[in-house]
Protein backbone atom coordinates (compact mmCIF):
# COMPACT_ATOMS: atom_id res chain seq x y z
CA UNK A 1 0.00 0.00 0.00
CA UNK A 2 2.94 2.67 0.87
CA UNK A 3 4.83 1.62 -2.72
CA UNK A 4 1.86 2.46 -4.53
CA UNK A 5 1.00 5.29 -2.91
CA UNK A 6 4.95 6.50 -3.22
CA UNK A 7 4.61 5.60 -6.79
CA UNK A 8 1.38 7.47 -7.47
CA UNK A 9 3.01 10.44 -5.61
CA UNK A 10 6.58 10.21 -7.94
CA UNK A 11 4.15 10.09 -10.93
CA UNK A 12 2.27 13.05 -10.25
CA UNK A 13 5.36 14.91 -8.77
CA UNK A 14 6.98 13.74 -12.37
CA UNK A 15 4.18 14.95 -14.55
CA UNK A 16 4.62 18.10 -12.43
CA UNK A 17 7.50 18.65 -12.84
CA UNK A 18 7.61 18.30 -16.46
CA UNK A 19 4.08 20.78 -16.95
CA UNK A 20 6.29 23.27 -15.20
CA UNK A 21 9.15 23.15 -17.43
CA UNK A 22 6.44 23.03 -20.76
CA UNK A 23 5.03 26.35 -18.98
CA UNK A 24 8.34 27.73 -18.05
CA UNK A 25 9.16 27.17 -21.66
CA UNK A 26 6.05 29.00 -22.98
CA UNK A 27 5.51 31.79 -20.71
CA UNK A 28 9.48 33.32 -19.93
CA UNK A 29 7.61 36.55 -19.27
CA UNK A 30 4.81 35.16 -16.79
CA UNK A 31 5.01 36.37 -13.15
CA UNK A 32 5.50 33.44 -10.91
CA UNK A 33 3.78 33.91 -7.10
CA UNK A 34 4.21 31.72 -4.40
CA UNK A 35 0.97 29.56 -2.88
CA UNK A 36 2.62 27.80 -0.71
CA UNK A 37 5.44 26.95 1.98
CA UNK A 38 7.14 24.64 -0.53
CA UNK A 39 7.06 26.62 -3.70
CA UNK A 40 3.82 25.24 -5.59
CA UNK A 41 3.83 27.87 -8.04
CA UNK A 42 0.92 29.61 -9.92
CA UNK A 43 1.67 30.80 -13.35
CA UNK A 44 -0.34 34.39 -14.24
CA UNK A 45 0.01 35.68 -17.90
CA UNK A 46 -0.48 39.21 -18.23
CA UNK A 47 -3.04 40.72 -20.52
CA UNK A 48 -4.27 44.58 -21.29
CA UNK A 49 -7.83 45.83 -20.81
CA UNK A 50 -8.62 48.91 -22.95
CA UNK A 51 -11.26 50.93 -21.00
CA UNK A 52 -12.98 54.12 -22.51
CA UNK A 53 -12.70 56.85 -20.00
CA UNK A 54 -15.70 58.66 -18.82
CA UNK A 55 -17.99 56.67 -19.72
CA UNK A 56 -17.22 57.08 -23.04
CA UNK A 57 -18.57 53.65 -24.53
CA UNK A 58 -21.96 54.00 -22.83
CA UNK A 59 -21.91 57.66 -25.28
CA UNK A 60 -20.56 55.43 -28.23
CA UNK A 61 -23.69 53.27 -27.72
CA UNK A 62 -26.08 55.93 -27.74
CA UNK A 63 -25.25 57.57 -30.84
CA UNK A 64 -25.35 54.66 -32.34
CA UNK A 65 -28.75 53.32 -31.37
CA UNK A 66 -29.50 57.14 -32.03
CA UNK A 67 -28.65 57.27 -35.52
CA UNK A 68 -29.75 52.92 -36.03
CA UNK A 69 -32.95 53.85 -34.71
CA UNK A 70 -33.64 57.25 -35.72
CA UNK A 71 -36.92 57.57 -38.49
CA UNK A 72 -36.77 59.44 -41.83
CA UNK A 73 -39.17 61.87 -42.69
CA UNK A 74 -42.01 61.50 -44.47
CA UNK A 75 -42.79 62.48 -48.38
CA UNK A 76 -42.15 66.43 -48.27
CA UNK A 77 -44.84 66.34 -51.01
CA UNK A 78 -47.39 65.33 -47.82
CA UNK A 79 -45.75 68.61 -45.78
CA UNK A 80 -46.07 70.69 -48.45
CA UNK A 81 -49.59 69.62 -49.10
CA UNK A 82 -50.43 70.18 -45.38
CA UNK A 83 -48.48 73.63 -44.00
CA UNK A 84 -48.32 74.57 -47.77
CA UNK A 85 -45.24 76.34 -49.04
CA UNK A 86 -42.24 77.73 -46.62
CA UNK A 87 -43.11 81.81 -45.79
CA UNK A 88 -40.18 82.28 -46.64
CA UNK A 89 -39.32 80.91 -49.66
CA UNK A 90 -40.22 82.17 -53.25
CA UNK A 91 -42.89 79.72 -53.98
CA UNK A 92 -44.48 81.45 -51.48
CA UNK A 93 -43.94 84.81 -52.69
CA UNK A 94 -45.66 83.75 -56.11
CA UNK A 95 -48.83 82.40 -54.22
CA UNK A 96 -49.71 84.15 -50.92
CA UNK A 97 -52.91 82.47 -50.35
CA UNK A 98 -51.29 79.23 -50.59
CA UNK A 99 -49.09 80.08 -46.92
CA UNK A 100 -51.02 78.97 -43.89
CA UNK A 101 -51.43 81.39 -41.26
CA UNK A 102 -53.74 80.67 -38.82
CA UNK A 103 -54.83 77.23 -37.85
CA UNK A 104 -57.70 77.11 -35.49
CA UNK A 105 -56.79 75.98 -31.77
CA UNK A 106 -59.51 73.34 -31.03
CA UNK A 107 -61.86 74.76 -33.52
CA UNK A 108 -61.37 78.16 -32.14
CA UNK A 109 -61.98 76.95 -28.82
CA UNK A 110 -63.00 80.77 -27.15
CA UNK A 111 -65.66 81.43 -30.29
CA UNK A 112 -67.05 77.82 -29.99
CA UNK A 113 -67.08 74.82 -27.86
CA UNK A 114 -63.90 73.11 -28.34
CA UNK A 115 -63.26 69.93 -30.31
CA UNK A 116 -66.93 69.89 -31.20
CA UNK A 117 -68.42 69.37 -34.85
CA UNK A 118 -70.51 72.86 -34.17
CA UNK A 119 -67.19 74.19 -33.80
CA UNK A 120 -65.57 73.09 -37.05
CA UNK A 121 -68.81 73.99 -38.89
CA UNK A 122 -68.09 77.94 -37.33
CA UNK A 123 -64.52 77.87 -38.77
CA UNK A 124 -65.84 76.40 -42.36
CA UNK A 125 -68.47 79.24 -42.40
CA UNK A 126 -65.37 81.73 -41.90
CA UNK A 127 -63.50 80.27 -44.06
CA UNK A 128 -60.71 79.20 -41.66
CA UNK A 129 -59.67 76.06 -43.67
CA UNK A 130 -56.72 74.43 -41.28
CA UNK A 131 -57.83 73.47 -37.44
CA UNK A 132 -56.62 71.62 -34.53
CA UNK A 133 -58.17 69.06 -32.57
CA UNK A 134 -57.30 66.88 -29.76
CA UNK A 135 -58.05 62.60 -29.31
CA UNK A 136 -57.63 60.27 -26.85
CA UNK A 137 -59.55 56.97 -26.20
CA UNK A 138 -62.62 55.80 -24.17
CA UNK A 139 -62.69 52.20 -22.07
CA UNK A 140 -64.51 50.77 -25.09
CA UNK A 141 -61.70 51.69 -27.15
CA UNK A 142 -63.61 54.67 -29.12
CA UNK A 143 -61.30 57.77 -29.88
CA UNK A 144 -63.02 60.55 -28.39
CA UNK A 145 -61.98 64.43 -29.22
CA UNK A 146 -61.20 65.76 -25.98
CA UNK A 147 -58.35 67.71 -24.55
CA UNK A 148 -58.45 67.41 -20.79
CA UNK A 149 -58.55 64.04 -19.26
CA UNK A 150 -62.32 64.86 -17.60
CA UNK A 151 -65.04 66.67 -18.33
CA UNK A 152 -64.85 69.09 -15.15
CA UNK A 153 -63.98 72.14 -17.02
CA UNK A 154 -66.12 71.77 -20.19
CA UNK A 155 -69.27 70.09 -18.11
CA UNK A 156 -68.99 71.07 -14.49
CA UNK A 157 -69.53 67.74 -13.52
CA UNK A 158 -67.40 65.19 -11.90
CA UNK A 159 -66.51 62.91 -14.63
CA UNK A 160 -62.17 63.13 -13.97
CA UNK A 161 -61.50 60.15 -16.94
CA UNK A 162 -62.92 59.62 -19.70
CA UNK A 163 -60.44 56.36 -19.80
CA UNK A 164 -62.37 54.45 -17.39
CA UNK A 165 -65.69 55.39 -19.19
CA UNK A 166 -67.73 54.06 -22.09
CA UNK A 167 -68.82 56.01 -25.05
CA UNK A 168 -72.72 55.60 -24.68
CA UNK A 169 -72.07 56.80 -21.17
CA UNK A 170 -70.86 60.38 -22.20
CA UNK A 171 -72.03 60.62 -25.76
CA UNK A 172 -74.78 62.28 -24.84
CA UNK A 173 -73.30 64.91 -22.37
CA UNK A 174 -73.43 69.12 -23.23
CA UNK A 175 -70.10 69.53 -23.62
CA UNK A 176 -70.64 73.19 -24.15
CA UNK A 177 -72.79 74.27 -20.80
CA UNK A 178 -69.83 76.00 -19.35
CA UNK A 179 -68.66 77.94 -22.75
CA UNK A 180 -68.90 81.91 -22.70
CA UNK A 181 -71.34 81.54 -25.90
CA UNK A 182 -73.42 78.84 -24.73
CA UNK A 183 -76.62 80.63 -25.79
CA UNK A 184 -75.50 80.69 -28.78
CA UNK A 185 -74.25 76.81 -28.96
CA UNK A 186 -76.77 74.79 -27.01
CA UNK A 187 -76.80 70.71 -27.00
CA UNK A 188 -73.29 70.33 -27.97
CA UNK A 189 -72.07 66.86 -27.76
CA UNK A 190 -68.55 64.79 -27.19
CA UNK A 191 -67.38 64.23 -31.08
CA UNK A 192 -65.93 61.21 -32.50
CA UNK A 193 -62.64 60.90 -34.25
CA UNK A 194 -63.70 59.32 -37.17
CA UNK A 195 -66.58 61.40 -37.42
CA UNK A 196 -65.06 64.33 -37.39
CA UNK A 197 -62.40 63.77 -39.88
CA UNK A 198 -65.24 62.43 -42.39
CA UNK A 199 -66.44 66.39 -42.08
CA UNK A 200 -63.21 67.48 -42.32
CA UNK A 201 -62.28 65.99 -44.92
CA UNK A 202 -65.56 66.34 -47.14
CA UNK A 203 -65.25 70.51 -46.70
CA UNK A 204 -61.05 70.01 -47.69
CA UNK A 205 -60.28 71.04 -44.27
CA UNK A 206 -56.35 70.53 -42.91
CA UNK A 207 -55.86 69.53 -39.66
CA UNK A 208 -53.47 69.02 -36.67
CA UNK A 209 -54.16 65.60 -34.63
CA UNK A 210 -53.00 65.72 -30.85
CA UNK A 211 -52.27 62.99 -29.49
CA UNK A 212 -53.80 62.58 -25.86
CA UNK A 213 -52.69 59.47 -23.57
CA UNK A 214 -50.15 56.63 -24.31
CA UNK A 215 -52.24 53.57 -24.60
CA UNK A 216 -52.34 51.41 -27.65
CA UNK A 217 -55.86 52.17 -28.92
CA UNK A 218 -55.30 55.60 -29.57
CA UNK A 219 -51.82 54.77 -31.12
CA UNK A 220 -53.56 52.03 -33.02
CA UNK A 221 -56.81 54.29 -34.16
CA UNK A 222 -54.60 57.32 -35.70
CA UNK A 223 -52.84 54.53 -37.78
CA UNK A 224 -56.08 52.74 -38.77
CA UNK A 225 -57.70 56.10 -39.14
CA UNK A 226 -54.53 56.87 -41.99
CA UNK A 227 -54.72 53.39 -43.33
CA UNK A 228 -58.57 53.69 -44.08
CA UNK A 229 -58.31 56.99 -45.45
CA UNK A 230 -55.21 57.44 -47.35
CA UNK A 231 -56.05 61.43 -47.96
CA UNK A 232 -55.03 62.31 -44.63
CA UNK A 233 -51.53 61.64 -45.40
CA UNK A 234 -51.75 65.14 -47.13
CA UNK A 235 -54.40 66.63 -45.10
CA UNK A 236 -53.40 65.79 -41.57
CA UNK A 237 -50.12 66.33 -39.32
CA UNK A 238 -49.99 63.99 -35.69
CA UNK A 239 -48.48 65.75 -32.58
CA UNK A 240 -47.91 65.17 -28.95
CA UNK A 241 -45.86 66.33 -26.27
CA UNK A 242 -44.61 62.44 -25.83
CA UNK A 243 -41.93 61.51 -28.39
CA UNK A 244 -42.20 57.62 -27.75
CA UNK A 245 -46.07 57.60 -28.98
CA UNK A 246 -44.99 59.72 -32.22
CA UNK A 247 -42.61 57.19 -32.56
CA UNK A 248 -44.52 54.16 -32.31
CA UNK A 249 -47.13 55.87 -34.86
CA UNK A 250 -44.53 56.94 -37.26
CA UNK A 251 -42.89 53.73 -36.98
CA UNK A 252 -46.12 51.75 -37.79
CA UNK A 253 -46.67 54.66 -40.79
CA UNK A 254 -43.38 56.47 -41.54
CA UNK A 255 -45.46 58.87 -44.22
CA UNK A 256 -47.66 60.42 -41.35
CA UNK A 257 -46.00 63.63 -41.34
CA UNK A 258 -45.39 64.12 -37.78
CA UNK A 259 -44.68 66.92 -35.47
CA UNK A 260 -43.43 67.56 -31.31
CA UNK A 261 -45.26 70.15 -29.16
CA UNK A 262 -43.42 71.35 -25.99
CA UNK A 263 -43.23 73.99 -24.01
CA UNK A 264 -41.34 74.72 -20.80
CA UNK A 265 -41.91 72.89 -17.19
CA UNK A 266 -44.83 70.51 -18.76
CA UNK A 267 -43.96 67.98 -16.31
CA UNK A 268 -44.03 70.35 -13.07
CA UNK A 269 -46.59 73.25 -13.77
CA UNK A 270 -50.36 72.70 -15.29
CA UNK A 271 -49.83 76.43 -17.07
CA UNK A 272 -46.89 77.92 -18.30
CA UNK A 273 -46.39 82.53 -19.78
CA UNK A 274 -43.35 84.21 -20.17
CA UNK A 275 -44.60 87.02 -17.51
CA UNK A 276 -45.73 84.71 -14.58
CA UNK A 277 -43.08 81.44 -15.39
CA UNK A 278 -44.49 78.15 -14.53
CA UNK A 279 -47.38 78.29 -12.64
CA UNK A 280 -50.12 75.96 -11.21
CA UNK A 281 -47.53 72.99 -10.16
CA UNK A 282 -49.21 69.34 -10.77
CA UNK A 283 -47.98 68.18 -7.29
CA UNK A 284 -47.50 71.82 -5.41
CA UNK A 285 -48.42 69.39 -2.09
CA UNK A 286 -44.75 67.39 -1.70
CA UNK A 287 -41.63 69.11 -2.22
CA UNK A 288 -40.28 65.43 -3.31
CA UNK A 289 -42.67 65.26 -6.14
CA UNK A 290 -42.38 68.82 -7.10
CA UNK A 291 -38.32 68.67 -7.37
CA UNK A 292 -38.33 65.53 -9.08
CA UNK A 293 -40.52 67.28 -11.98
CA UNK A 294 -38.63 70.31 -12.13
CA UNK A 295 -35.16 67.89 -12.67
CA UNK A 296 -37.27 65.96 -15.23
CA UNK A 297 -38.42 69.44 -16.55
CA UNK A 298 -34.53 70.40 -17.12
CA UNK A 299 -33.98 67.03 -19.08
CA UNK A 300 -36.31 67.35 -21.02
CA UNK A 301 -35.83 71.19 -22.15
CA UNK A 302 -31.94 69.75 -23.00
CA UNK A 303 -33.41 66.69 -25.09
CA UNK A 304 -36.38 67.64 -26.93
CA UNK A 305 -35.08 68.79 -29.74
CA UNK A 306 -33.28 66.25 -30.34
CA UNK A 307 -36.02 63.70 -29.72
CA UNK A 308 -37.56 65.88 -32.16
CA UNK A 309 -35.38 65.05 -34.88
CA UNK A 310 -34.97 61.33 -33.85
CA UNK A 311 -39.02 60.53 -34.50
CA UNK A 312 -38.52 62.58 -37.87
CA UNK A 313 -40.85 65.47 -37.27
CA UNK A 314 -41.86 67.40 -40.07
CA UNK A 315 -42.58 70.18 -37.74
CA UNK A 316 -42.22 72.14 -34.11
CA UNK A 317 -45.75 73.05 -32.37
CA UNK A 318 -44.18 75.69 -29.75
CA UNK A 319 -45.95 77.77 -26.90
CA UNK A 320 -45.63 81.10 -28.31
CA UNK A 321 -44.00 82.84 -25.50
CA UNK A 322 -40.61 81.31 -26.07
CA UNK A 323 -40.44 81.58 -30.10
CA UNK A 324 -37.96 84.06 -31.65
CA UNK A 325 -36.66 84.43 -34.69
CA UNK A 326 -33.61 82.60 -34.50
CA UNK A 327 -35.72 79.59 -32.74
CA UNK A 328 -37.85 79.55 -36.68
CA UNK A 329 -34.60 79.87 -38.41
CA UNK A 330 -33.20 76.97 -36.77
CA UNK A 331 -36.05 74.80 -37.25
CA UNK A 332 -35.59 75.86 -41.26
CA UNK A 333 -32.14 74.86 -41.02
CA UNK A 334 -33.60 71.34 -40.56
CA UNK A 335 -36.21 71.62 -42.74
CA UNK A 336 -38.60 71.44 -40.14
CA UNK A 337 -42.21 73.89 -39.85
CA UNK A 338 -42.05 75.90 -36.39
CA UNK A 339 -45.53 77.25 -35.49
CA UNK A 340 -46.87 78.65 -32.09
CA UNK A 341 -49.86 78.60 -29.49
CA UNK A 342 -52.00 79.75 -28.40
CA UNK A 343 -51.50 83.62 -30.58
CA UNK A 344 -54.91 85.39 -29.81
CA UNK A 345 -54.48 88.92 -29.64
CA UNK A 346 -54.35 91.22 -33.08
CA UNK A 347 -50.79 92.66 -32.63
CA UNK A 348 -49.69 89.39 -31.60
CA UNK A 349 -50.92 87.76 -34.89
CA UNK A 350 -49.63 90.35 -36.81
CA UNK A 351 -46.40 89.89 -35.44
CA UNK A 352 -45.98 86.00 -36.60
CA UNK A 353 -47.49 86.93 -40.27
CA UNK A 354 -45.33 89.71 -40.62
CA UNK A 355 -41.45 89.51 -38.47
CA UNK A 356 -42.06 85.69 -37.73
CA UNK A 357 -43.40 84.05 -41.02
CA UNK A 358 -44.76 81.19 -39.10
CA UNK A 359 -48.07 79.68 -39.14
CA UNK A 360 -49.90 80.22 -35.25
CA UNK A 361 -52.63 78.21 -33.24
CA UNK A 362 -55.35 80.73 -32.31
CA UNK A 363 -58.51 80.00 -30.33
CA UNK A 364 -60.32 82.97 -31.83
CA UNK A 365 -60.97 83.96 -35.18
CA UNK A 366 -61.64 87.36 -33.97
CA UNK A 367 -59.12 89.96 -35.16
CA UNK A 368 -57.89 87.72 -37.45
CA UNK A 369 -57.11 89.90 -40.55
CA UNK A 370 -58.57 87.71 -42.88
CA UNK A 371 -61.71 87.24 -41.34
CA UNK A 372 -62.04 90.76 -40.54
CA UNK A 373 -61.40 91.81 -43.99
CA UNK A 374 -64.22 89.19 -44.98
CA UNK A 375 -66.76 90.77 -42.66
CA UNK A 376 -66.19 94.40 -44.20
CA UNK A 377 -66.47 93.22 -47.26
CA UNK A 378 -69.69 91.34 -46.42
CA UNK A 379 -71.14 94.66 -44.53
CA UNK A 380 -70.43 96.73 -47.57
CA UNK A 381 -73.81 98.40 -49.24
CA UNK A 382 -74.64 96.45 -52.41
CA UNK A 383 -74.48 99.72 -54.02
CA UNK A 384 -70.16 99.93 -53.26
CA UNK A 385 -70.10 96.80 -54.11
CA UNK A 386 -71.03 97.55 -58.06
Amino acid sequence: MATSVMLTGWRVSDGMSKFLSICLKTWQNAPVYLNAQNSTTILTQRRSLFVLPLGLDVGIVGVAAYLFTRLKKPDPNNVVHVFGPDPWSRESELNPDKVVKCIAHRGASLDAPENTLEAFKYCVDRDCLFVELDVRSSKDGQLVLLHDQGLERLTGSDITNVHIMNWDDIKNIDVGATHPNRQQFKEVHLCLFKDAIEYLLSNNVRMIIDVKGEDKEVVNGIVKAFADQPLLHQRAVVTTFNPFVLYKIRNKNPEIVGAISYRPYCFSAQDYDAENGPNNPRYGDSVVVHSALRVADLVHSLLWRLSARWCGASAVLLHKDIVSPSEVQYWRSYGVRCAGWSVNRPLEKLYWRGVLRAPYLASTLLGEPDVEEQRRVEKRPMKEMD
